[in-house]
């Protein structure tokens, strides 16, 4: 019967952090909980399914309403390592990152690319390129924006 209860006393307050934690309305929503660095998965919706441990760190700027999002893709050989530095809008409870601003630095290689927060510890996107479409997921891996 403790754990029972333990239990539940758990849930509630889980629960409780939540509901303080995420906005109502998307207007609401409060661009520093991107903030930090992040760890997960990059899969591609290509028929092998490809897909890679990436790590990110996400940079909110709100004065300007926009978030730079850094990604660190490891792989396994053979296909080689990647990273890139892409500057999104932040939108509706969204970052979001047309082809022209993802990649910076690079020609003819642009991700259209679209972020959200399921919750204070979990980042989910998707990517569009001219090879693939594909998601991400993200696990927070610090303090810092939680």
């Amino acid at each position: 019967m403790l754990k029972k209860n333990a239990a539940l006393s758990l849930t509630v307050s889980l629960l409780i952090s939540l509901f303080t934690v995420l906005p109502a309305t998307a207007e609401e929503f409060n661009i520093m909980l991107f903030q930090g660095i992040w760890t997960g998965k990059w899969v591609s919706d290509a028929p092998k399914h490809d897909n890679a441990p990436v790590h990110a760190a996400f940079a909110p700027d709100t004065e300007t309403n926009t978030v730079t999002v850094v990604m660190f893709q490891t792989p396994e050989p053979p296909a080689p390592p990647y990273s890139s530095m892409s500057i999104g809008k932040f939108e509706n409870g969204k970052i979001l990152i047309d082809a022209p601003s993802s990649d910076i630095g690079t020609l003819d290689n642009s991700t259209e690319m679209m972020f959200w927060l399921v919750n204070p510890l979990l980042i989910r996107g998707t990517y569009k390129n001219k090879y693939d479409s594909g998601t991400f997921e993200f696990k927070r891996t610090s303090k810092e924006g939680a």
